[in-house]
């Protein structure tokens, strides 16, 4: 299917992040136009050069942002506004938050968590949402997460920040659908990923048993018995950011191969 976003320009934030790098692949597989932000630019350059090979050199370019300073995340948006002479989609995949035992995660741990995945996108909203107005159109995809529906007792900082990013989407779906903008989430459950991994050999390690056991439950969980792919995520992204989706806002979707029961 053509998603008809040949022309368009898309801001991926969080693209050094394997569901923001395999947005990006799936945004130059239908020919989108790529402003890659991310805090390294030396860690976005191969996805840089990838996505170059599959649209041309002129029409994928890196900026670089610390989403955690509001400046620094503005001159982004402003500078990628300035390069293509317009944004029209913004897709918002940075944040990842740690887990732990509740009472052991200290203050400073909670404010790292918030500050990136929760503030960072608050930030990349500020900043981008007034472009979009000024041209009355515009369409803004932030990858959430489930727990903010399905919260896992050993990862509350990430479902704290999740949960608060699905208020945003629907109340900012109200204020900007006059302006002809669509803002909508999508709630990934377990991705497969190294960061899984890593999180699922740390997990059997303290509980003293393997990694395959650990991860049983959370495959058995799912109708599909599999954990997704950041490919299968990705095309969630891709379509929501696409004017198919034309009259879906303020609303997420879930992606978690069946493991939420809902009608």
């Amino acid at each position: 299917m053509d998603l008809g976003l040949q022309d368009k320009v898309v801001l991926v934030a969080g693209a050094s992040g394997v569901l923001g790098a395999a947005a990006a692949r799936l945004f130059a597989d239908e020919g989108a136009t790529l402003a890659l932000v991310g805090r390294s630019g030396e860690r976005l350059a191969p996805l840089a050069e990838e996505c170059r090979g599959r649209i041309g050199p002129e029409r994928v370019a890196v900026f670089e942002a610390d989403l955690r300073d509001p400046d620094s995340t503005f001159a982004a948006c402003q500078a990628a506004s300035t390069r293509f002479g317009r944004l029209d989609v913004l897709v918002a995949a940075a944040g990842a938050a740690q887990g732990g035992v509740f009472w052991q995660i200290d203050d400073a741990a909670w404010q790292r968590n918030l500050e990136l995945k929760l503030f960072g996108t608050i930030r990349l909203l500020r900043s981008v949402i007034p472009q979009f107005i000024a041209q009355k159109s515009g369409r803004i995809v932030v990858i959430v997460g489930n727990s903010a529906k399905m919260p896992e007792a050993r990862m509350l900082p990430g479902a704290a920040a999740n949960a608060a990013l699905l208020a945003i989407v629907r109340g900012l779906a109200i204020e900007l659908g006059v302006h002809g903008i669509a803002i909508n989430a999508v709630n990934p459950g377990p991705v497969r990923s190294s960061r899984w991994e890593t999180m699922m050999d740390a997990a059997a390690s303290a509980a003293g048993t393997s990694a395959a056991e650990t991860e049983r439950p959370f495959i058995e969980g799912t109708a599909l018995k599999r954990l997704a792919t950041p490919e299968d995520v990705a095309q969630h992204v891709v379509f929501l950011a696409s004017q198919r989706a034309a009259h879906l806002t303020g609303t997420s979707v879930t992606v978690d191969g069946g493991a939420t029961r809902s009608p």
